[in-house]
């Protein structure tokens, strides 16, 4: 750092060379319990103002959705500190705004922010407002007896008679419409309280 600065230019080298919070940050934003605050997020209305502690969770693990959990479990605790972000103009470099530094940084505050929050106030045992949320998987074709979709023509519908005969060439077309299993995710049920 020069030798002459002023307080902004140690603020901005303070908080950009926090390599090791934002790397903190990284590593949870990768895992099932950061995806776990977001599904709450979205499915709690009542999460707005608050902290999100998960305790439990469990993903499908072969949706292609992350969002689409088993179950997820936790608290909800009122926010009492307030994250302090930095000024955008630390995190703008020869008159170019930085814009993903800038909201990773925000989002790596917050995250820090929220878990200060959420120990001091296990260490004065504040009560959470608990929550529950379980979801369900399921094939929405399975059971159905019909090889092929209901929308098929005919001439391919009429292939199922005989399954084991491949060589019509309405084959080539006919793959398009097997009744294939199609997921559907729902929330089945949501306890806050």
């Amino acid at each position: 750092m020069p030798k002459y600065h002023s307080p902004l230019m140690e603020f901005k080298y303070k908080f950009i060379m926090d390599e090791k919070l934002l790397s903190k940050y990284l590593e949870y934003a990768g895992t099932e319990e950061a995806l776990a605050v977001l599904f709450v997020k979205k499915n709690i209305n009542k999460a707005k103002g608050y902290w999100v502690d998960i305790s439990d969770c469990r993903r499908y693990d072969m949706s292609k959705d992350d969002l689409h959990f088993r179950f997820v479990n936790g608290g909800l605790y009122k926010r009492k500190i307030k994250p302090q972000y930095p000024p955008k103009s630390a995190f703008t470099v020869n008159g170019k705004f930085e814009e993903r530094e800038y909201y990773l940084a925000i989002r790596a505050i917050t995250w820090e922010t929220a878990h200060r929050d959420i120990e001091l106030q296990k260490r004065k045992r504040v009560k959470a407002v608990n929550f529950k949320i379980t979801g369900v998987s399921y094939d929405k074709n399975r059971g159905n007896k019909n090889y092929f979709r209901s929308d098929a023509p005919q001439e391919i519908k009429a292939l199922a008679d005989n399954l084991s005969d491949r060589t019509n060439p309405l084959w080539d077309r006919a793959v398009a419409y097997v009744n294939k299993p199609e997921f559907v995710y729902k929330i089945k049920k949501i306890q806050i309280g």
